[in-house]
């Protein structure tokens, strides 16, 4: 979208109806009937589909036995959103952090940021139950996620754009993780309401939104990014010249230097996102005597980011496709290829958001992508694809062509029911 020109704007001082009208259209706007429904129905919608699926899966066909415990016996639903993760996160509630043990190669639980667990246990102390809880968490997040999804839309595209965009994110094909006891639902709230907060220059409450997403996940720290640019955006800079002649190259760059001082507020409420990550690095120093714990304890689960990653993904990803002679015969590791056509396919959205999008939303989509595909390995990409949020507006902006629009919907709400049976069943989902 183009900055809106304020030259051509009446001088005249507004009338005090024009007040009165503005104020009252931003106490009722935000609440209107329509985005309520459009919320609720993806919202409803999406997650009965993904308790109907667990309910009935885990009625009708055994699990995997060699993984499974109970989390609630007397309960499948509320079983079959604790998963492999979850029982990481029950860990840090009832017992607290620990570094585990890299020599021997035990697993530590403080590679999972503390904000998502630390919700869960006050909501845990209120209702007695520790999975409850988090299934609680992750879902009240995901409804208030998705409303200010929706005004985000609205700020960037148009009604019809955001009412898509709600139901394409709700009814991804790794939706499952949205309802489950993890931190995705969580993330996604503070990554949603620091652009929202950002698009509309608040900057205060951006910062305080991206402080809560760093401390609830390791790539929150890349709102710093989104808030400084976002507001250097809106106050004019620009990256690329309107002309490439010598005069014109430097006469751009003495500007944009100075657009920067201007977007000081912006900046500034940028600096407070890495506090949240700060926050637990102390902690850690303190507790762990390792400011550094999270990153260390990688070594333990098998990922660790490295520039030498990127040139290891191709043969990795060949190697876990693990494609065989007869591949029409289901030769082929499908967990994988999920994970790699997930990559493949966000990726050219990632080159059409460069022409489409504000640089804070492709720095940030550019970035969460990038990040994971450094560990040398496609895994668990189809669930990483869920923080995209800036891809979903365009994919939901292209969807108004109602043939776009069915493809996205028909293929993607097969592949939540497909997701949602094999993490129910502790099948790896992503």
């Amino acid at each position: 979208m183009t900055t809106p020109q304020l030259d051509n704007q009446p001088s005249t001082a507004p009338s005090a109806d024009d007040s009165e009208r503005r104020l009252h259209i931003s106490f009722t706007v935000p609440w209107d009937g329509q985005m309520v429904r459009d919320v609720l129905t993806a919202f409803l919608v999406t997650r009965i589909m993904v308790l109907f699926v667990i309910f009935i899966s885990s009625a009708l066909v055994p699990m995997n036995q060699g993984l499974y415990q109970y989390a609630s016996a007397n309960n499948v639903v509320v079983d079959g959103l604790i998963r492999f993760d979850s029982w990481w996160y029950h860990n840090i509630v009832t017992q607290g952090y620990n570094m585990g043990d890299i020599a021997t190669g035990a697993q530590g639980n403080v590679a999972f940021f503390p904000f998502y667990p630390l919700l869960v246990k006050v909501v845990s102390a209120v209702i007695g139950n520790v999975y409850v809880a988090g299934i609680l968490v992750s879902n009240v997040a995901l409804l208030i996620m998705l409303f200010y999804l929706y005004r985000l839309a609205m700020e960037e595209f148009d009604r019809g754009t955001a009412g898509r965009a709600v139901f394409y994110l709700a009814g991804a094909p790794t939706g499952v993780f949205l309802s489950a006891m993890y931190t995705e639902s969580t993330y996604l709230l503070f990554v949603v309401m620091t652009f929202y907060y950002a698009r509309r220059s608040r900057w205060f409450w951006a910062g305080v939104s991206g402080f809560l997403a760093s401390a609830t996940r390791n790539t929150g720290i890349l709102m710093a990014a989104v808030i400084a640019l976002e507001g250097m955006y809106q106050s004019g800079f620009r990256f690329l010249p309107s002309a490439w002649s010598l005069t014109e190259l430097k006469d751009h760059l003495i500007r944009q230097v100075r657009l920067v001082f201007v977007s000081w507020r912006s900046i500034a409420a940028g600096f407070m996102v890495p506090m949240g990550l700060i926050s637990y690095m102390v902690y850690l120093q303190i507790a762990h005597g390792d400011a550094l714990g999270f990153i260390h304890v990688q070594a333990t689960w098998g990922r660790q980011v490295s520039t030498s990653g990127l040139l290891q993904l191709i043969p990795s990803t060949i190697r876990d496709l693990n494609i065989g002679p007869n591949l029409l015969a289901g030769q082929i590791n499908a967990i994988a290829l999920l994970a790699t056509l997930s990559t493949v396919i966000f990726l050219p959205i990632l080159v059409a958001m460069a022409f489409k999008m504000r640089p804070a939303h492709v720095v940030f989509v550019g970035l969460t992508m990038l990040i994971p595909l450094t560990t040398g390995t496609t895994g668990s990409m189809d669930r990483y694809i869920l923080m995209l949020i800036p891809a979903f507006l365009l994919l939901a902006h292209w969807g108004e062509r109602p043939w776009v629009d069915r493809i996205i919907v028909g293929v993607s709400l097969p592949l939540l029911a497909y997701s949602t049976f094999l993490f129910s069943h502790w099948y790896f989902a992503g």
